[in-house]
């Protein structure tokens, strides 16, 4: 069993966990994804709007994950109380 991991019902489903972790990563995939299919497959303008589209939103998703996760990171860190009386000392 890996510490520290997850063990929600996510953890149940290896690609979910995968997008949890690397949510910029699965959303570059995604773009480059939808710039071969909008340059290479015979599909109407109208599809390819509308996955420009939904790629924005999910672009905006990633983003405001990606600096929740930053401004988590930026936090003080609490001291246990053993390390407040050292430094007294």
């Amino acid at each position: 069993m890996n510490r520290g991991m997850h063990r929600g019902p996510a953890a149940d489903f290896p690609l979910l966990e995968l997008a949890r972790q690397h949510p910029a990563r699965l959303y570059s995939v995604a773009a480059a994804a939808v710039a071969l299919v909008a340059e290479y497959v015979s599909i109407p303008q109208e599809t390819v709007l509308a996955l420009v589209a939904a790629l924005l939103g999910a672009g905006e998703v990633t983003q405001r994950f990606e600096d929740r996760k930053t401004q988590e990171a930026a936090k003080p860190q609490v001291r246990a109380s053993g390390a407040d009386e050292n430094l007294r000392e």
